[in-house]
């Protein structure tokens, strides 16, 4: 109750002062006839700072109801608004104050859909928040929702101050506009400084733009040498669907197939390609099914040219009126009955992506292993009724949204980062053994090269690509563990240390083939000699060609997987 009254004080106070304006002039007029109106209404006028006198000085005359009440509202009124300008000051300026004084907050520049998401599940893990939002209109309505909130423009340095940037954990630029968010990012690390130990989250709403703002290095250079993340919101939702929908194909194929090059379809196409391996050097197939498929593979292409070393993607342009259904039907017929397949109907369109799942999931009643993925929204009438039904549920299935898609975890992702950590420090302890190798056998050169290495440094001085690398490889354990006949949510430590040493081999095939899609899709390239500022690298080639010592980075890998199991 009291919450509401705060939220419609203003409107309380508005219908009060127009009753007290409506009595008064009532009262006046009743009590005097021959008043004029612009007099009745200066009178009532006076009302409001206790201005009350009777009409005729040398008699007090019993008053109407109207007069009575209104020359007691009026002034009510007028002392409330007053307190409430007064306490509204005195919030701001007491907000502002405790805003200066906090420290190891995030600060989060944009109150859209996701920001909110985010901000609300940081308030869930009793994290401390503070919203830079310039629309004035959602800064009150997060204010109101308990948000400590600086009305502002991000890109502003002031404003950054007085939200504590200096103080500050990280800064998320989550606003809806690409420019902005590098803006503010360049504006809270001329304010915040070199060593302050703000980190900064980047959001890009191009999926490419985002790889490439990601291992272009000079970004980080330029911002104070501040460590800077960028992350896209689709690669999100591309992530979490692997996650929640991984495709199983045992000892056949796995396909993905997408309606055209949409900002969802080109996440999920990156994250099979640096994801989507299986053994004996299988990737998956990505399928664009539109009627301009050539015309996007081509545009792909130019965007990742090595694509193609990391997964099989195919064009398949539909012709005059066919329908989408129809051909992925077609298609699907031609691959092996125990491939597992994903499916998006659509991505543009719910209730025709929603016609396409239902007509697929009729043609392709006899396949096993098919999932039929829709990008519709929480609360929308297809999802409820698919959600809402045991049989259409079990083939259809929805696209990650809310906090698995703009939560902590999938912008922060503070737990991910704890297993690359990990990952990256048993490869720093392996890399140790082989200096130490070398140095024992009288090999200075073989050791002085691997102490030459770029990521031959602790975590925290990596820079993102490079963290990146140990991240993709975090992903890609539960791929690892289903590749011997486990089950990620039931596997423990003690089930891997039983693996023999064909499947360590197996095993470690498979991880050379994940490590050099990474080094593929980022923009590496072969050479014989390795040179990291031309982003050159000799072991870019298949497991066989390698030597044994690098061999034994993959075996090492493979065998530390168990320490990330439960124990």
């Amino acid at each position: 109750m009291l919450a509401l009254l705060r939220r419609h004080f203003g409107l309380l106070l508005t219908l009060g002062g127009l009753v007290a304006v409506g009595l008064g002039i009532v009262g006046f007029a009743t009590c005097n006839p021959a008043l004029s109106a612009d007099t009745v209404v200066y009178r009532t006028v006076q009302l409001f700072y206790w201005g009350y006198s009777p009409w005729d000085a040398s008699i007090e005359l019993p008053l109407p109801w109207t007069l009575a009440t209104a020359r007691w509202l009026a002034p009510l009124v007028l002392l409330s608004a007053l307190f409430s300008v007064g306490l509204s000051f005195f919030q701001k300026q007491t907000e502002a104050w405790q805003i200066r004084r906090m420290s190891g907050h995030t600060i989060i520049c944009g109150a859209g859909e996701k920001g909110r998401v985010l901000g609300q599940n940081l308030r869930d893990k009793k994290l401390p928040i503070v919203f830079i939002e310039r629309n004035a209109e959602c800064a009150e309505a997060l204010a109101a929702d308990g948000f400590w909130t600086v009305h502002g423009d991000g890109t502003e340095n002031a404003v950054l101050a007085s939200a504590g940037i200096r103080n500050a954990a990280r800064i998320v630029a989550l606003t809806g506009d690409d420019h902005d968010n590098l803006a503010i990012a360049v504006a809270a690390s001329q304010t915040a400084g070199a060593g302050s130990g703000l980190c900064i989250y980047l959001h890009s709403g191009d999926a490419s733009l985002c790889d490439l703002y990601q291992r272009n290095r000079a970004l980080t250079a330029s911002l104070a040498g501040l460590p800077v993340r960028v992350f896209n919101h689709y690669r999100n939702v591309a992530r979490r669907t692997m996650q929640d929908f991984p495709l199983q194909p045992g000892d056949s194929e796995a396909h993905v197939i997408l309606p055209g090059l949409s900002r969802v379809g080109l996440a999920l196409i990156v994250e099979h390609a640096l994801v989507g391996h299986y053994p004996n050097e299988r990737c998956t197939h990505l399928h664009l099914v539109s009627r301009q498929a050539s015309q996007e593979m081509a545009k792909l292409l130019v965007k990742y040219p090595n694509l193609q070393r990391c997964a099989h993607v195919h064009a398949i342009d539909l012709l005059g009126g066919e329908r989408f259904s129809n051909r992925v039907a077609n298609l699907v017929r031609t691959l092996p009955a125990e491939a597992a397949l994903a499916i998006c109907p659509g991505i543009e369109d719910d209730n025709e992506a929603f016609g396409h799942a239902l007509e697929l999931n009729e043609m392709l009643s006899d396949r096993a292993q098919l999932r039929l993925l829709l990008d519709t929204p929480p609360g929308a009438a297809v999802r409820r009724l698919v959600e809402g039904s045991a049989e259409l549920s079990r083939r259809i299935s929805f696209l990650p949204t809310g906090e698995p898609a703009s939560g902590y975890e999938a912008i922060i992702g503070e737990s991910l980062d704890r297993t690359a950590r990990t990952i990256h420090e048993n490869w720093l302890a392996e890399t140790q053994k082989q200096i130490a190798a070398a140095r024992a056998k009288g090999d200075e050169a073989a050791a002085q090269k691997h102490e030459a290495k770029a990521t031959y440094r602790p975590w925290q001085e990596l820079n993102e690509e490079q963290k990146g690398a140990n991240r993709s490889q975090a992903d890609h354990i539960p791929y690892k563990v289903r590749a011997v006949g486990l089950d990620p949510a039931t596997a423990h430590r003690a089930d891997w240390a039983k693996l023999s040493e064909a499947q360590v081999e197996s095993l470690a095939r498979l991880e050379h083939a994940r490590w050099a899609a990474y080094y593929w899709i980022t923009g590496w390239t072969y050479a014989a000699q390795r040179d990291d500022a031309k982003k050159l690298h000799p072991n870019l080639v298949p497991y066989d060609d390698l030597d044994e010592p690098t061999k034994d980075y993959d075996r090492a890998a493979v065998r530390h997987l168990g320490e990330y199991l439960p124990g």
